[in-house]
């Protein structure tokens, strides 16, 4: 069984043997360094925790998450960002290979870094008036090798066009490129995830661990090959490029 560190930046609590985890770092759930450490842990906890045998998580308020904390990547120096990539990466890595069933009840927009950690989940449920998408090329920014491959995985052919049009989705069209299995009015979707979870987790666990082990190999088998390491090297160079931290600052500078 693992330790948690005080949670600052999310909430956790059980249904059953179910965790439930909201996200709730501020107004729109954005993903800093401290908050996906802290699902990092989280994960962890619940895997080796024997009175848990699944997992939810959730958005705190109206939204999932807006995706990475832009303000931080700017107030800090450079080497922040390649903090908050490795520990987007790992926050990812922990939740698509842990063993016990996950399921993803997307309250309100996932946005970019949100629509990514949404897609590492077994199963993804989405509220009826919920956006989500990988707009990351629209703010100028580009994809880790294993976002890339998330979307594939999730997506298949559809994920290129999603990461190029870089758009919003309503929840149906979610449905139909494969980034949500079902759509359901939001007043229902936390019962509706933890009904899944523990569908899911009345399986034989040591099965359905391999089973996941085994579909999921391919996508983490191509982390290590020597061009994806160059590949995300020359993303992240990207990230701390002056041109892109400006672009960044532009979007964030109020509208005159």
């Amino acid at each position: 069984m693992t330790d948690l560190p005080p949670l600052r930046h999310t909430k956790l609590s059980r249904i059953n043997r179910t965790a439930v985890v909201a996200l709730a770092s501020n107004k729109v759930n954005a993903l800093d360094v401290e908050a996906l450490r802290e699902i990092t842990a989280i994960v962890d906890h619940c895997r080796h925790e024997p009175e848990i045998d699944a997992l939810v998580m959730t958005g705190q308020g109206s939204l999932f998450s807006a995706g990475l904390n832009v303000n931080e990547v700017l107030a800090h120096d450079l080497h922040y960002t390649e903090d908050l990539l490795g520990a987007l990466e790992e926050a990812l890595v922990r939740i698509f290979t842990c063993p016990i069933p996950t399921v993803v009840a997307i309250n309100g927009s996932a946005i970019a870094g949100g629509c990514l950690l949404a897609c590492a989940f077994d199963r993804r449920l989405i509220a009826d008036e919920a956006r989500i998408g990988v707009t990351e090329l629209r703010v100028g920014v580009s994809f880790p090798m294993l976002a890339v491959e998330l979307l594939r995985y999730v997506c298949g052919s559809s994920a290129e066009r999603l990461m190029f049009e870089a758009e919003l989705l309503d929840a149906d069209a979610a449905c139909r490129c494969g980034l949500a299995h079902e759509h359901l009015p939001g007043t229902e979707l936390q019962a509706a995830a933890v009904a899944a979870a523990e569908q899911l987790a009345s399986l034989d666990s040591g099965a359905y661990a391999l089973a996941k082990t085994s579909a999921r190999r391919p996508v983490l088998s191509t982390l290590g090959e020597e061009g994806s390491r160059v590949l995300d090297r020359q993303v992240l160079d990207h990230w701390q490029d002056d041109q892109t931290r400006a672009s960044l600052q532009r979007l964030l500078s109020p509208k005159a």
